[in-house]
């Protein structure tokens, strides 16, 4: 506050208190005099006392008023005025405080950006490329694969979908939506492999909250996907579906590929669930942070693992210990309490003549079974531990006998 506003405002409050003051005294010089008091309260009061005590009441109340006038005067001349810092605070506060439906702002109703993801840089192809069993051996069960060709569009034209990792459009506009509840609409869809209601929707993706206000936003969501998806994204009436038709899903590619295997022989079964497995390219659905996401994630890992036990046995059958002990290896990372991997790891190390080991394997899910859920092997593991241990590793015969 600069001087002259100082100066100023100190004469207003001057004058204003100065006129309030002399008002004060005039009010005392034309104050009426006291009613008087009735003799009886039984009887009628008379026209006079009652315009005596009317008279008298409105003069206290415009003394009182001049007062409170000349209070309030005093409080303004010796008020600051507020800094620049606490302005701006105030403000920040009062727009902070202030509905957010006053504004009338689409931008406030709708959904969060997703987070970015950091893609890695195309691969050269003047580069050799690993083959498939060579990608598979790296032991790391969220390493991206080299044959999701297959599914992303370089041997097909169609648009693709893909969702074991996280979701990722291929042969669209963009690989990544730009809303998060887009990525949860397409990944849903693409999920449940029919047509869903715009209620069911609502509830998929904002549990819990109110439809009148989520709805906006679904709206958003849907014409973000009409937009990638094109004629794939469908809407008969209040149904909303993705057509599989004129879709890449690597869901559907990855049925497709453990239905083929289950009718094949064992030579080509092995390339199949090869195949079907370089369609994971980290863990399922990831980046969705939902409960119907989380449980097809956890039965797509599960999945997962059964494959790589599947193809880790027919390494072993084939005599390629090394390789089967490698996707074991990966097995047992995606589900440390499951048997099955534990098993094909423990033969493939006796193959390779890794007596202790095997029994290393063994000692700690013994102990991870026992601090977990107090529990012991079963009784096949024990017996091929029994059985690994009194096989002789350069003749494959029993030398020793355990109780």
């Amino acid at each position: 506050m600069t001087a002259r506003t100082k100066l100023a405002r100190r004469l207003a409050a001057a004058l204003a208190a100065t006129a309030l003051l002399l008002l004060l005294v005039l009010a005392w010089d034309l104050r009426p005099s006291l009613p008087p008091m009735p003799q009886s309260f039984s009887q009628p009061l008379p026209g006079r006392t009652i315009s005596t005590v009317l008279d008298f009441a409105a003069w206290l109340v415009a003394v009182l008023l001049d007062l409170v006038l000349l209070g309030r005067v005093v409080q303004f001349a010796r008020q600051k005025e507020p800094s620049r810092t606490e302005l701006r605070l105030r403000g920040a506060f009062a727009r902070r405080e202030r509905p957010s439906i006053a504004r009338r702002d689409w931008r406030t109703h709708a959904a969060p950006l997703a987070p970015p993801i950091l893609r890695l840089p195309a691969r050269d192809e003047s580069e050799p490329r690993p083959t498939g069993s060579e990608a598979l051996q790296g032991g790391d069960p969220n390493q991206p694969l080299v044959r999701v060709g297959l599914i992303s569009g370089e041997q097909n034209d169609r648009p693709g979908v893909l969702l074991l990792g996280p979701l990722e459009l291929t042969g669209c506009k963009k690989k990544q939506p730009r809303r998060q509840a887009t990525t949860e609409l397409i990944a849903y869809l693409a999920m449940q492999r029919r047509a869903a209601s715009r209620d069911e929707l609502l509830e998929a993706l904002w549990p819990g909250a109110d439809p009148g206000r989520s709805a906006p936003r679904f709206y958003q969501a849907v014409s973000e996907a009409r937009k990638l998806l094109g004629d794939a994204f469908r809407r008969n009436r209040d149904t909303y579906a993705l057509d599989r038709e004129q879709l890449r899903i690597d869901l559907d590619e990855l049925d497709r590929l453990r239905s083929d295997a289950e009718a094949t022989a064992e030579d080509d079964q092995r390339t199949l669930l090869e195949t079907a497995l370089e369609l994971f390219r980290g863990d399922p659905f990831a980046g969705i942070d939902a409960l119907w996401a989380e449980s097809e994630q956890r039965r797509l890992t599960a999945l997962r693992a059964d494959l790589l036990e599947r193809a880790g046995r027919l390494r072993l059958k084939s005599g390629d210990a090394s390789g089967a002990l490698d996707l074991a290896e990966t097995a047992a990372v995606l589900d440390a309490t499951n048997e099955r991997p534990v098993q094909l790891a423990m033969e493939a190390e006796a193959a390779l003549g890794r007596r202790e080991a095997v029994a290393k394997r063994y000692e700690c899910l013994c102990r991870d079974l026992n601090e977990r859920f107090g529990l012991e092997p079963s009784r096949d593991l024990k017996n091929l531990y029994r059985r690994l241990l009194s096989q002789d590793p350069q003749t494959g015969s029993q030398s020793v006998r355990l109780a």
